[in-house]
């Protein structure tokens, strides 16, 4: 059962506490916790996060979405900057302007997506920050850690492949975490859907807006494909990208495992 944590003026923000991994053990409940931005969080909402136990907030945005958009926490709580790309490469933001026009085909969102996640992937810089995330969930004080993006379902959903995948969660179990971002942006997606109606109604314009705004089956299996293509599997990509040494690995699982 996922365990949601309810924010007034938060989104996509719930516990990986209960996952059970192939070893006979479960997550932590409290310890690891995914969301999506914090800026507009008022008092309540930041007393709700620190009394269930949020110690360490990872913003994994970009400079220019921090600087333009930045989280309201409490002052106890830490506050980590670890930029997955300089850029927003999937953008579950992307203003309407940008897809209007020639752009605008039916599949342009969708490649946009594959696109941006195979550079979450694949670049040096991401696969750098996955390792400086990595170590900083090993050094966090004792608490729960809360890591976000902007809508919480591509950087945020990686990053939770990486962290469950690592921790033994079966994949299947993984895939309906990744794709429980649909239910709990439902509202968000259907807002941004009436608002692009207002600029352009055609189907193709509505459904690039849909596939950025969303989710997919098909963005998952591009990280697998990718990771399994390009790498050789999880455990060469822990490895030999992001130098995770076995050592390092039964201390995620010490830690966050019970």
């Amino acid at each position: 059962m996922v365990k949601e944590i309810r924010l007034k003026h938060g989104f996509n923000c719930r516990d990986l506490g209960g996952y059970n991994a192939l070893g006979g053990a479960s997550i932590k409940y409290g310890k690891l916790v995914r969301s999506g931005y914090l800026t507009e969080l008022n008092a309540v909402d930041q007393k709700e996060l620190y009394d269930y136990g949020i110690r360490t907030v990872i913003d994994l945005r970009s400079p220019r979405e921090v600087t333009l958009y930045p989280d309201q926490l409490d002052c106890r709580i830490v506050y980590l900057k670890i930029p997955l790309s300089r850029q927003n490469l999937t953008d579950g933001e992307t203003k309407f302007s940008e897809l209007k026009g020639p752009l605008a085909e039916r599949l342009t969102g969708f490649r946009q997506m594959m696109k941006g996640y195979q550079k979450l992937i694949c670049s040096g810089e991401a696969q750098h920050a996955y390792r400086q995330f990595f170590d900083a969930l090993l050094e966090s004080p004792a608490g729960g850690v809360l890591f976000h993006c902007s809508t919480g379902k591509d950087r945020t959903g990686i990053i939770t492949i990486l962290l469950l995948k690592l921790l033994d969660i079966p994949i299947n179990v993984i895939k309906q975490d990744y794709l429980l971002s649909n239910y709990f942006l439902s509202r968000r997606i259907n807002e941004r859907l009436v608002e692009a109606r207002m600029i352009n109604t055609q189907d193709a314009f509505l459904q690039s807006i849909f596939d950025v705004s969303s989710v997919r089956e098909d963005y998952f299996n591009q990280v697998l494909m990718q990771i399994k293509q390009d790498y050789g599997g999880f455990d060469h990509y822990f490895h030999n990208q992001l130098n995770l040494h076995d050592e390092e690995v039964q201390l995620f699982k010490d830690r966050f495992l019970a």
